[in-house]
């Protein structure tokens, strides 16, 4: 990727070398990094520029007129902050993804995507960006004359763009930097138009540029999204499968859940090299989550994480996700297994409820989908009445005191992982090497234990002519206080009151209609969801 010079009014230039950020002694790269990129800083003084052109892959920017200045992480110059006026364009060139597109463009942004030379182009003015390279090219701005004062604007840039969800952009260059800055990184962040944008390009684990709108959330205080506008393969073909450079192949789970919000958890987790070298692994995990209102913030603490020594590892725990690096780096074929502490106050009873659930949401340290397939080893330590659930074949169920504990293995590797407890009572019934147990919420429930046990077994015994051995030794039917849905993590089905009383009232007689097909959907989901996986969002149709 290179960045092309148009004309511009200036009779001599500067040049900025984008360069590697050094360690300060005595401190380790990746601190220094992280801290490096998180304090992005201007460089004074700016530059009038005028018909100055960035380009990366199939985006090109036009900086009509205005000023410019270099940005610093650290010491170093990583990239440009531009304010005036200027002009983005963005072709989408992948003819598979025109109607997506289109539509995504229409419903989330004030733009059009318009036919042209080679594919859809967007076209959108802005004010300001803010230009950050990992790809270690060139930026030239005028070496004659002084621009405005951009500290305002950059400070009201960051802030918009700071509450992004998205993985932090100093975990992204950290790593970058870090794994030996061998492909190319760039990201710009676009204001002032009709709708602000986001562009990336990434030649690493994505292979692929994308262009995003940014939207104030709704749901959560102080939250903005990325909705998505295009998406293109970079490096490679659309059908061509991503191999990541490393699996999370095991993972050793230690709860410990209070009888209120807190919990603590110990996670021991195995990573594989299977392709490249790594020394920076970028995980997802909770930081800041919400109970049944934006009001009611929780928040998960990473206490320390340490090798298999027990010496302690650095790590960066920001905007719901993880960056850690290893003490040595990951090779293809070989593991190294961290030990992870936390603690926070992530229970939450729904709607005040006697349970609560961890979900297939990042409550523990856990890579993206498409490194993912680990085996599991768990244990669950909750206190009385409330009675564990945990996928896997039981290893112990006991009572220690005033605390029900559960342990379990799942031996074939699966993709999600979640753990529950509340109020509930137990079945169970067991043909043919498999056992189903029926978990009724606040009371026992005789008929549903049998019904619901014995459709189970006859929809497995169907599957398993056709589609092989049942893939869990045990499955947990378990009923959530709610209406209308259901959910098929590894060995588990969530689904709602009608299944368990479809007669007791018209609300749970509405939707009980297709509870039967419900129950096989979920069912089916053991195989497709956990036998056959999806290695990203985009190739859900797996599942």
């Amino acid at each position: 990727m290179r960045l092309r010079l148009a004309t511009y009014v200036a009779t001599a230039a500067t040049v900025l070398s984008l360069c590697a950020v050094p360690a300060v002694a005595g401190e380790a790269p990746f601190t220094t990094a992280v801290k490096a990129w998180s304090s992005l800083a201007l460089k004074a003084p700016s530059r009038p520029v005028e018909n100055l052109r960035l380009t990366a892959g199939h985006l090109t920017l036009s900086l009509t007129s205005g000023s410019a200045a270099p940005v610093l992480a650290g010491d170093e110059v990583v990239g440009v902050f531009f304010s005036g006026e200027g002009t983005l364009e963005y072709t989408s060139a992948d003819a598979l993804e025109a109607p997506v597109v289109t539509y995504n463009v229409k419903e989330n942004t004030k733009l059009e995507a318009r036919p042209g030379k080679d594919g859809l182009v967007v076209r959108e003015a802005f004010t300001d960006v803010l230009w950050l390279d990992g790809g270690a090219s060139l930026q030239v701005l005028p070496a004659e004359g002084e621009g405005g004062s951009l500290r305002v604007p950059f400070e009201a840039h960051r802030k918009r763009f700071g509450d992004v969800r998205d993985t932090p952009l100093a975990h992204r260059f950290a790593a970058w930097r870090m794994d030996g800055s061998r492909e190319t990184l760039v990201r710009a962040e676009l204001g002032g138009g009709r709708s602000d944008l986001l562009y990336t390009l990434d030649g690493g684990d994505a292979a692929a540029e994308r262009l995003s709108a940014v939207h104030k959330s709704g749901l959560e205080k102080g939250e903005v999204y990325l909705a998505p506008l295009s998406s293109q393969p970079f490096g490679r073909g659309r059908r061509d499968p991503l191999f990541p450079r490393y699996l999370l192949t095991n993972v050793d789970l230690d709860v410990t859940a209070s009888d209120g919000k807190d919990l603590s958890i110990t996670a021991t987790e195995t990573f594989t090299g299977v392709g490249g070298e790594t020394r920076v692994l970028l995980l997802d995990l909770y930081d800041t989550t919400y109970g049944d209102s934006v009001f009611d913030e929780r928040h998960l603490h990473v206490k320390g994480v340490f090798d298999q020594a027990g010496g302690p590892v650095a790590f960066d725990h920001a905007k719901n996700e993880l960056a850690v690096a290893l003490p040595e780096t990951l090779q293809r074929g070989g593991s190294v297994t961290l030990r992870f502490e936390l603690e926070g106050d992530i229970l939450v009873r729904p709607h005040g409820d006697n349970y609560w659930v961890l979900g297939i949401e990042p409550w523990f340290p856990v890579t993206d989908l498409g490194h993912q397939y680990f085996t599991v080893h768990a244990r669950l330590k909750v206190k009385k009445p409330f009675v564990p659930l945990v996928p896997g074949a039981t290893v112990r169920r006991a009572e220690e005191g005033d605390w029900n504990v559960l342990e379990t293995r799942l031996d074939k590797p699966v993709q999600f992982m979640v753990m529950m407890a509340g109020r509930y009572v137990v079945d169970e019934l067991t043909e043919d090497g498999v056992t189903v147990r029926v978990a009724s919420y606040a009371q026992g429930n005789r008929r549903a234990f049998r019904k619901l046990a014995k459709l189970s077994q006859k929809m497995i015994a169907y599957y398993t002519s056709f589609l092989g051995p049942f893939p869990f030794k045990e499955f947990n039917v378990v009923q959530i206080n709610d209406l209308g849905w259901g959910q098929a993590p590894p060995g588990f089905m969530f689904i709602t009151n009608e299944a368990f009383a479809p007669l007791s009232d018209r609300l749970n007689q509405l939707y009980s209609g297709g509870i039967n097909e419900r129950f096989a959907h979920e069912i089916a989901h053991q195989y497709w969801g956990h036998v056959v996986k999806m290695p990203s969002p985009e190739e859900q149709w797996l599942t």
